[in-house]
């Protein structure tokens, strides 16, 4: 009777073992998040390539060999490569889970069988009682009160094991089911993330031998190229000198006469759009703050770093102030067409590369009111955008709503 006892106590053991090892629900949210986060991160990356890629449209074949057109499909490419390696860790991220699920099911089947034996075990004892008599009367046959009790618990203990036992195997049977059809619907995403990576790279093998051959013509037309890109300097050098002369009369100004009440309510409201201000203009950042590829094809001219950004954007169009402030220079620039400055308190934004300005000097504008039109250069039509906090170009991707 010791020793029966002694094996209940084990199994009983074992299975609350088993309860606490076959609640999978935290597992399977971690997977899903994880898994969540990359497919995120993949429609981000496929958003902007459409945008990209209807931008490229756009521009037809009238602007097909222009700088900005290049940078469009090298940006392009850069998406589709950090696309690929999405969907690479997905790939990883579903190899890991389906080797851990299928290693969690051979161990759950080695576990249900443990049960079901002991299982057999239990019932081949309880069906020994009932052969040699019924439960009630061995419990009435014992000598004493204690041996009855003994004997009604020991009774008593297998029949609840069985029952648990029983449930657990239920329970068991329907995970290992579930953990089943999990690894088959895993398998089949992973086929098909695995040949959606093949299309991927077969697109990005066709965009690099495009963006190759608008290479290649650009190189043929060095010389000219060039002159534009002197050009561009200049007039960006001549913006430059209009923004510190006007930024250095507003200083001086203000150490005079002492810092308003307005342009403190300008700055504060500014501040506090940092991450949320609406972009100036519809269309894709082709050049970056702080960069110029350019420098890649035009080997013999000494570019300057890009003190904002530059947006490709559709034929005519539409530049907005992106908060409100007060229109406090509009400059006419030789080849870069007419400029707007904006004041924000201590902030100032700067609207480049337009046909003509829809404000003056002097005009309170409100965010997302429409100042100017873009005008169209040979690199298409191209918005340059400041941003600058007294003398200080800042990042205006910093300022701009993602």
């Amino acid at each position: 009777m010791l020793y029966f006892s002694r094996h209940i106590s084990i199994v009983a053991i074992i299975l609350i073992g088993l309860f606490v090892n076959l609640n999978a629900q935290d597992d399977r949210e971690l997977e899903k998040k994880s898994l969540e986060m990359l497919n995120e991160n993949k429609k981000r990356e496929a958003e902007e390539i459409a945008t990209i890629n209807k931008q490229l449209e756009s521009n037809g074949e009238q602007l097909k060999t222009t700088y900005s057109n290049l940078t469009l499909i090298q940006r392009k490419i850069d998406l589709q490569k950090s696309s690929i390696n999405t969907t690479d860790k997905i790939i990883r991220e579903l190899q890991k889970q389906l080797k851990e699920k299928k290693q969690a099911v051979e161990q759950l089947q080695n576990d249900l069988e443990s049960v079901k034996n002991s299982y057999k075990n239990l019932l081949n004892k309880y069906y020994n009682i009932r052969i040699k008599g019924s439960a009630w009367m061995i419990i009435m046959a014992s000598e004493s009160f204690a041996q009855a009790y003994k004997r009604m618990k020991y009774v008593r203990e297998i029949l609840l094991l069985l029952k648990a036992q029983a449930i657990k195997i239920r329970e068991m049977t329907e995970r290992l089911n579930d953990e089943i059809m999990d690894i088959a619907k895993k398998e089949q995403l992973l086929s098909s993330k695995e040949d959606a990576k093949q299309k991927e790279m077969e697109i990005l093998r066709t965009d690099e031998k495009k963006s190759q051959s608008v290479y290649s013509e650009l190189k043929q037309k060095n010389s000219e190229l060039e002159k534009q890109l002197k050009e561009r300097k200049k007039a960006y050098s001549q913006l430059h000198d209009q923004m510190r002369e006007l930024i250095r009369n507003e200083m001086k100004k203000n150490a005079e006469s002492g810092i308003t009440d307005e342009m403190i309510a300008y700055t504060q409201s500014f501040e506090d759009l940092r991450g949320l201000l609406p972009h100036p203009a519809i269309g894709v950042i082709i050049r970056p703050f702080d960069d110029d590829k350019s420098k890649s094809i035009y080997a013999t001219v000494k570019t300057l770093p890009n003190k904002g950004i530059d947006i490709q954007t559709a034929e005519n169009a539409e530049v907005y102030a992106v908060s409100k402030g007060v229109v406090t220079r509009i400059g006419k620039l030789a080849i870069g067409g007419v400029s707007i400055i904006v004041s924000h308190g201590i902030y100032r934004t700067v609207y480049a590369s337009l046909s003509s300005a829809l404000v003056k000097v002097g005009d309170e504008v409100k965010a997302r009111q429409k100042i100017g039109v873009v005008k169209k250069s040979y690199d298409g039509p191209v918005m340059h955008f400041e941003l600058w906090k007294d003398l200080e170009a800042q990042n205006p991707e910093n300022w701009l709503f993602k």
